[in-house]
């Protein structure tokens, strides 16, 4: 993951410039960087004359990538640059970000945290005669077997009493159950090596909850999603497109459930906690096994760039005595914290009771009052 590299980037003269920018309309890269980083050329005016005269050098060097940037296909960027530190690295990003800018001794790091990751399902599209198998992570389909075919035979039906026409039915419905079996069992093998987030199956009718009867128990206590397709028909583009769909779907069911999770847990005097006072205590301890936000939730606070102590405010670290820097995102540097000390974040896109609270956490334990 991009992040994890540059999360080691330090400037201990607080001159790393953290850049984010989309896909602006053509042609308007160089003035979509002249705004983001106005603000960034403000606040270096208040610090050191070397810290000035590194942002503007690197300020002149990100505009000189304008045009490369503008030329190139990626959905979003991201800029790190300190000239004063021999830092520079333009980053080609898989998905959308805000465009933001910011100035500090370590690098912004929140629009690659708060990226929603990929999910991954396991999917089946099949009808009678013939089955596929597809395992999706993100926008990568796979088709991890060739198509598993039933042969059902030729619907020649007659006979006294119709006993001929049931037999027919009858072995072409086992021959198409141990087809799906096979399936499933294709997935359950791909699901022990990397468990799965949801299950998919496309089918037509009754049939898709047919071939769900067959699928092992493990299988089927996943969060399942069903869609209208056939395997002779179905292409990736359209498999893309209704998996997309539902990856959205389970992730707000997950959001829901985790916002939940986490503010029934710290009402009940649980290993939880919420509010921002109480989140960075708990960063502080490294305490935070998932760190929870309400959507674009930001507070401006304290960070000593020594140790890592955070704070709602202050200038002078009450652990090691350093110069506290000013943040105006806190909430990112608590990701920071949480995941450097082998914590998730979670940047929540749903509406829930944790909106009251703005932040909270579930911790691996108790922390005192």
């Amino acid at each position: 993951m991009l992040a994890d590299p540059i999360a080691e980037l330090r400037s201990p003269s607080g001159s790393l410039i953290s850049v984010y920018v989309g896909r602006p309309s053509p042609g308007g890269m160089t003035a979509l960087l002249t705004d983001l980083l106005r603000p960034v050329r403000e606040a270096a005016e208040e610090k050191e004359r070397p810290v000035q005269k590194s942002v503007r050098a690197d300020v002149e060097r990100i505009h000189d990538h304008a045009e490369r940037l503008e030329g190139d296909a990626a959905p979003g960027y991201a800029i790190f640059a300190s000239d004063i530190d021999g830092l520079f690295t333009v980053e080609a990003l898989a998905h959308r970000v805000p465009n933001v800018s910011s100035l500090g001794p370590r690098p912004y790091l929140r629009p690659l945290r708060a990226a929603p990751k990929a999910l991954r399902a396991g999917v089946i599209v099949a009808d009678r005669s013939q089955s596929r198998v597809f395992v999706a992570s993100g926008n990568l389909i796979d088709e991890v077997t060739s198509p598993l075919i039933a042969d059902i035979g030729k619907p020649n039906y007659g006979g006294f009493a119709g006993y001929e026409e049931h037999g027919v039915r009858g072995r072409a419905d086992e021959v198409s159950n141990r087809m799906w079996r096979e399936a499933g069992l294709i997935l359950l093998e791909k699901h022990q090596e990397r468990p799965f987030d949801f299950l998919a199956i496309g089918g037509h009718g009754e049939m898709v909850e047919d071939i769900g009867r067959t699928l092992h128990p493990y299988l089927d206590r996943l969060h399942r999603s069903t869609f209208h397709a056939g395997p002779q028909t179905v292409s990736i583009p359209a498999l893309r497109q209704e998996l997309a769909g539902q990856a959205d779907e389970v992730r707000r069911r997950n959001e829901t459930d985790l916002a939940n999770r986490v503010c029934d847990t710290a009402l009940s005097d649980g290993q939880a906690v919420l509010g921002m006072t109480a989140v960075l205590a708990a960063a502080n301890a490294q305490a935070i096994d998932s760190l929870v936000v309400a959507g674009e939730f930001r507070r401006a606070g304290a960070m000593c760039n020594n140790c890592g102590f955070l704070a709602r405010s202050g200038s002078i670290c009450p652990v090691c005595g350093s110069v506290m820097f000013q943040v105006d995102d806190i909430v990112a540097a608590a990701m920071e914290a949480t995941v450097s000390a082998g914590g998730r974040t979670h940047q929540l896109a749903v509406s829930s009771p944790l909106d009251a609270h703005g932040v909270g956490a579930l911790t691996r334990f108790a922390l005192g009052p």
